[in-house]
C-alpha cells in the first residue's frame, strides 16, 4: 500500500508539471525561451524571481556609440533554483534587436578594402575603412549568450560582428599589387616609325590597367591594340619614310606593314617587365619588307612589279613615280629579277641591242650589269596593269619618257634599286 501511495504521488507531481507547462506556453506564447529547466523539478522551483528590472545589457559599438537592452524589454526573469536559469520572450528580444541603431541600414557605413590609386606618376595605397555594418545573426547570438551568462556589457568590435574589410593596407596581396602596378607604369616605350615617334608611358598605361576585388591585375589588351593600330595606320609609307610631298602622295603602302597582333603582345610584355626603350614596331615579313630592310638611307628606287608601279625617293621625298612595264612573264628568260641592286651607270641617247632587236632610248640607267635597267620606251603608249604578263619587256623596266627623264635628272650612280613581286 505504501508503494502505491508513493507511485500516486509521482504521478500527481508529473501531472502538475505538465499543466504548468501548458499554462506557461498559453500565457507567454511559443516565443518563450526556457533555458536548462529540468522536467523533474518541483513546480515551486520554476516560480519567477524578483529584481529582473535591474538587468541591463549595454552594447558598445563603433563610433563611441552605446545602446541598451533592459530585462523589462524582453520580460526577462530567472527561475528560483540555484542556477537561476534566465527565461525571456524571444519575440520581444528579436523586436528589440531589430530596433537597434547599429542595424539601421540607412545610416550604417560599409567597410572598404584599401584602394590603390595613381597619384603623380605612381601608385599609392589608401588605407582601408572600417564601417559600421553588422552581421545581424552573429549579433543576435552574442546578445543571447550575454543574457544567458548574465553579462552586462559586450563590445561589438571584440565580438567580430562587423563586416570588416577583407584586406588591410599592410596585407601582402595589397602591397604586392601596388609594387606590380608601379613596375607597369615605370615603362617608357618610344616607338620610332617613319620619322615619327610615339611615347607610351605610365600616364597612358594606367588607363589600360584593371584591378579586381582581390587585387589581381590585368592589362586591357584591346586598349593596347588600339594604340598599335594607330601607329600602323600612320605607318603606311614604304620603309617608314615620311614622304610628304606636294600633291599629297605618300609613297607605296605595300612595302612595310605593322604586325598589329605581334606588336600588341610585345608591347604588353614590355609593360609587364617595366622596360624603358626605343623600338620599331613589328612588321609582317613580306618579300618587299625583306628587301627594303637591306638598304640604308632614304634615297632609293622602289619597283613593285606586281603593281607595276615605281617610286623614286630622294632624301625621303618622292621626286618621281608612275606606272611601268617590267619583264614579260610569259616569255622564258625575260622576267625582271627581284632583289636589291645599285644603279651602276647613267647614259643618254643610246641603243639597247639584243639578239633580235635594237631599241634607241634617251635615258639608260642599268642596275644589273649593263643588261637590265631603267629606260624610256617610246614604242609603248600604255604602262601598268597586266601588260607585263604577256607583252612585257625583255627584262628591263620600261618607263614613260617624262618619268625616265625625271629619274635620270635626279638619280646618282650607286642609288639602291629594289625590285619585288
Amino acid at each position: 500500500m505504501g508503494v502505491a501511495k508513493n507511485n500516486f504521488g509521482k504521478v500527481i507531481t508529473k501531472l502538475c508539471f505538465i499543466i504548468f507547462s501548458i499554462c506557461t506556453i498559453f500565457y507567454y506564447g511559443s516565443a518563450v525561451r526556457v533555458y536548462a529547466v529540468d522536467s523533474n523539478e518541483d513546480l515551486q522551483n520554476i516560480n519567477k524571481t524578483s529584481g529582473t528590472d535591474k538587468y541591463t545589457l549595454t552594447l558598445i559599438e563603433r563610433g563611441n556609440i552605446s545602446e541598451q537592452i533592459k530585462g523589462t524589454d524582453i520580460k526577462l526573469y530567472y527561475d528560483s533554483n540555484a542556477s537561476k536559469t534566465p527565461i525571456f520572450d524571444e519575440t520581444l528580444l528579436k523586436q528589440k534587436v531589430d530596433s537597434l541603431k547599429c542595424l539601421n541600414a540607412s545610416v550604417d557605413i560599409e567597410s572598404r578594402n584599401p584602394k590603390i590609386e595613381y597619384v603623380d606618376g605612381s601608385y599609392v595605397i589608401r588605407k582601408e575603412i572600417y564601417g559600421t555594418r553588422v552581421n545581424k545573426d552573429l549579433l543576435y547570438k552574442s546578445i543571447v549568450d550575454a543574457i544567458i551568462k548574465n553579462v552586462d556589457e559586450i563590445n561589438l568590435d571584440k565580438l567580430n560582428v562587423y563586416y570588416d574589410p577583407s584586406y588591410t593596407a599592410s596585407s601582402d596581396k595589397v602591397i604586392q599589387a601596388r609594387d606590380l602596378l608601379n613596375r607597369y607604369v615605370s615603362t617608357n616605350i618610344n616607338y620610332s616609325y617613319g620619322g615619327n615617334t610615339r611615347q607610351i608611358s605610365g600616364n597612358t598605361i594606367k588607363d589600360w590597367i584593371y584591378i579586381d576585388g582581390d587585387y589581381n591585375i590585368s592589362i586591357d589588351s584591346n586598349k593596347a591594340r588600339n594604340i598599335v593600330k594607330e601607329i600602323a595606320d600612320e605607318y603606311t609609307y614604304t620603309l617608314g619614310k615620311t614622304t610628304a610631298v606636294s600633291g599629297g602622295y605618300n609613297g607605296n603602302n605595300h612595302g612595310w606593314e605593322v604586325d598589329v597582333d605581334t606588336e600588341t603582345n610585345s608591347l604588353i610584355d614590355s609593360i609587364k617587365s617595366g622596360q624603358s626603350m626605343t623600338k620599331y614596331p613589328a612588321y609582317k615579313q613580306t618579300k618587299s619588307s625583306y628587301y627594303l630592310n637591306k638598304i640604308k638611307g632614304n634615297t632609293f628606287v622602289e619597283i613593285d612589279m606586281e603593281k607595276q608601279y615605281l617610286w623614286f625617293y630622294k632624301n625621303g621625298y618622292i621626286v618621281a613615280e608612275g606606272n611601268v612595264v617590267t619583264g614579260n612573264l610569259s616569255q622564258s628568260g625575260c622576267t625582271t629579277p627581284d632583289g636589291v641592286y645599285s644603279l651602276n651607270n647613267k647614259q643618254r641617247d643610246t641603243n639597247l641591242v639584243g639578239p633580235d632587236y635594237v631599241s634607241p632610248v634617251s635615258f639608260w640607267m642599268p642596275f644589273i650589269r649593263n643588261s637590265i635597267g631603267l629606260h624610256d620606251a617610246s614604242w609603248r603608249s600604255e604602262y601598268g596593269g597586266n601588260i607585263y604578263k604577256t607583252n612585257g619587256s625583255h627584262g628591263c623596266v620600261n618607263l614613260p619618257y617624262s618619268l625616265a627623264q625625271s629619274i635620270y635628272s635626279n638619280i646618282s650612280i650607286g642609288t639602291p634599286v629594289v625590285c619585288y613581286y
